[in-house]
């Protein structure tokens, strides 16, 4: 564990509930997962001396141990009440170290392999493995909006920055009201070769939810045939700026996003 915050939180619980903290009981030099390890794809040809390059991909998720020390003796029935807390869940959980250079930033987690720690025959914390759901940490997710009033059909252009740590396409959820027009909406990433993100035929005052990662779509008028309508081309934005044309009966549209940081665990 090479975090130097003592204090965390996870599942939106804090450690101090139960005068929990993050310890490091070995004074020496410590080496962590960095999280910007990648897997290289090549392939050597007969006589020839450099490989032929086919790219590269992240490598599997970033996992490293952690302990969680108490500051006064752990009891059987507060022991039973931390393990339920921390561990045992059926899918991640938010951990957050406190410490200035993480301020909102957390990771999204699994905690394995939990082990007790005694000193002397008192328990006194729990060494256990995180795994995250991704080979880096997460900044707190945010919304940017862009409103239209009026009922004409909408031409606007306007800039996004992604400075997600993260050298591959960042897939945002979308959340899109029609106006009273509706009809047809499109999202042009003039930066990624014009590629355009397009719904027809959508009715007014309609609210269309696109998770673009997953590949769900859901309309507030509960109906399933969105995907018909839709052009197969989710949305997606290109490490640094993209310039992005929207045009479309459209009352306002927020995209959802969470930058990844690769700050090592």
């Amino acid at each position: 564990m090479a975090f130097y915050g003592k204090s965390f939180m996870f599942d939106g619980r804090s450690g101090d509930m139960y005068n929990l903290f993050l310890a490091n009981f070995d004074s020496s030099m410590i080496k962590s997962p960095a999280g910007a390890e990648i897997e290289v794809f090549k392939q050597y040809a007969y006589r020839r001396s450099r490989p032929y390059l086919y790219g590269t991909s992240p490598t599997p998720v970033l996992e490293f141990p952690i302990t969680i020390a108490s500051s006064q003796y752990i009891d059987a029935s507060t022991r039973s009440l931390i393990e339920a807390w921390l561990f045992g869940h059926k899918g991640y959980k938010k951990f957050q170290p406190i410490q200035s250079d993480l301020s909102n930033v957390h990771y999204n987690v699994l905690l394995k392999n939990p082990k007790t720690v005694y000193v002397g025959n008192l328990q006194m914390g729990f060494e256990c493995t995180v795994e995250c759901d991704a080979p880096n940490a997460w900044v707190a997710e945010k919304t940017t909006t862009k409103t239209y009033s009026g009922s004409s059909l909408v031409f606007d252009t306007f800039g996004f920055y992604n400075s997600s740590a993260d050298n591959d396409y960042l897939y945002p959820e979308l959340v899109i009201t029609t106006n009273v027009s509706g009809c047809n909406v499109n999202l042009t990433n003039n930066t990624d070769g014009g590629r355009m993100f397009s719904f027809s035929d959508i009715a007014a005052n309609e609210v269309l939810t696109i998770d673009n990662d997953r590949q769900i779509i859901s309309s507030s008028t509960g109906l399933t045939n969105r995907l018909g309508k839709f052009n197969k081309k989710w949305f997606r934005l290109l490490p640094g700026n993209n310039n992005i044309t929207v045009a479309g009966g459209i009352s306002s549209i927020d995209i959802v996003y969470s930058f990844a940081k690769k700050v090592g665990g």
